[in-house]
């Protein structure tokens, strides 16, 4: 890479929102650049999860056709409540999920990632990987000029420069744009295993006909210990991702060790059956922002847009994270071409990306449930104590005891009681109606 090289655009990070800014930039037109610090685009990536397919299309529209390495389609979704021996699934099923393509897919961002980055490179991007971006440049006026690399001589310019650098936001608040690190409690922490195991094996255990189903399961409860967090257990094409995630408070309260947390998980009696005679081929850890609406990051300054996790562009409530980066990432490129057209790059002009995210989804959803961090920070004891009850309580139910069902009826009300008062009950429910109503 040359001493002073000029593009349209820069974009720092190639993660699905850079990615989708830089393809997005480089069909506009832009003589774009995707500066990423992996071996390869995608090799810091540990995501092994699922991916809407509506936000791929809309920046891609032909991406079925360029073969995407997809693991499955999601045919079966929904939530496991765990308490230490038991387990309530509620599970959806449907025939309408077996479209092709489907709506989801199971998706190992190892794979994926490199995948779209050549989407982007066959658009006309100039892809840089092995290179670290250490500073964003600026001129007298502040305003964002072009990026500093750790290659010698390596400062690039461009009057755009779209920030993608995931949680770990150091440029976004090297330029003020956000005060500082996350503390612990809006940051959660994710730790996963891939394990191999036959496509026969995760068939027959999963209840799946072939390769051209899969299943996608967030569990609650016992899980992470009854503390806030979620599970998850995703079947992909030779193996299956299984992982634990809570806020990284909850880890340096308790003294958990993540690896520790997996593990317990792992011979949950409700899971251990579907990982028997896998063999772990990769173990990871990864940070998610969970700041919420009120604690993102400026989204623009003159000549700098931020977007994904940089941006805290998470929605944990529904796992979806992926489809708002790529919306993001899109609607980001989408400005800076807009942008060079009327040869404007001030922050007012860059307001734009902004009031377009607030149009869509994006913001919206987000803000919707940017209470809810909150919630689950201030009732901790929720995850646990409804799993635990709802496991005790469908173990009555299911249960003939030789008593009028009345009798048992009260049963069920009292291991309630026992957990929660009714008016505890009740502040939880209106707690969590408030933070899922924004």
């Amino acid at each position: 890479m040359a001493s002073k090289q000029t593009f349209d655009a820069i974009v720092v990070g190639g993660g699905p929102a850079g990615t989708a800014a830089a393809l997005t930039m480089a069909r506009g037109g832009l003589k774009t650049i995707l500066i990423d610090r992996g071996r390869f685009v995608g090799a810091k990536n540990f995501f092994g999860g699922v991916m809407y397919t509506h936000a791929l299309a809309d920046v891609l529209p032909e991406y079925w056709e360029r073969k995407p390495p997809f693991e499955r389609p999601v045919t079966e979704q929904g939530y496991w409540m765990l308490s230490p021996d038991s387990a309530v699934r509620i599970m959806h099923k449907s025939e309408h999920y077996k479209q092709e393509p489907a709506e989801a897919y199971t998706v190992l961002r190892a794979h994926f990632d490199p995948w779209f980055a050549e989407q982007a490179a066959a658009a006309g991007a100039l892809v840089i990987t092995k290179t670290v971006v250490t500073h964003v440049l600026q001129d007298a006026k502040g305003r964002v000029i072009g990026v500093r690399t750790d290659r010698p001589d390596g400062d690039v310019f461009a009057p755009i420069v779209i920030i993608a650098e995931g949680v770990n936001n150091l440029l976004t608040q090297k330029l003020g744009l956000i005060k500082n690190d996350l503390p612990p409690r809006f940051v959660a922490l994710a730790v996963k295993e891939y394990i191999s195991l036959s496509a026969k094996d995760i068939n027959a255990r999963f209840g799946l006909s072939g390769h051209n189903e899969g299943a996608a399961i967030d569990i609650f409860g016992d899980a992470t210990l009854g503390l806030p967090g979620t599970a998850f257990l995703y079947t992909d094409a030779g193996g299956i991702s299984i992982g634990v995630g809570m806020l990284l408070e909850e880890f340096v309260y308790h003294k958990l060790k993540p690896y520790e947390v997996l593990a317990r998980f792992k011979h949950h009696p409700a899971i251990r059956h579907y990982l028997e005679g896998g063999r772990p081929l990769e173990y990871g850890a990864h940070l998610i922002p969970e700041m919420g609406y009120d604690r993102m990051p400026k989204l623009a300054s003159a000549g700098v847009m931020v977007v994904g996790d940089a941006a805290g562009m998470v929605d944990a409530v529904h796992r979806e994270g992926t489809n708002l980066a790529m919306t993001a990432g899109k609607t980001a490129g989408t400005t800076a071409i807009a942008a060079h057209r009327a040869n404007n790059f001030s922050a007012g002009f860059l307001k734009k990306y902004r009031k377009s995210l607030e149009a869509s989804f994006v913001l919206k959803d987000m803000k919707q449930y940017r209470r809810m961090t909150d919630f689950l920070d201030s009732s901790p004891h929720v995850l646990g104590t409804y799993a635990n009850f709802l496991n005790d309580a469908a173990l009555r139910y299911f249960t003939a005891h030789g008593m009028p069902k009345r009798d048992m009826e009260k049963q069920i009300v009292g291991l309630l009681q026992e957990r929660r008062s009714f008016a505890g009950v009740a502040q939880d429910m209106f707690k969590l109606l408030r933070a899922m109503r924004g």
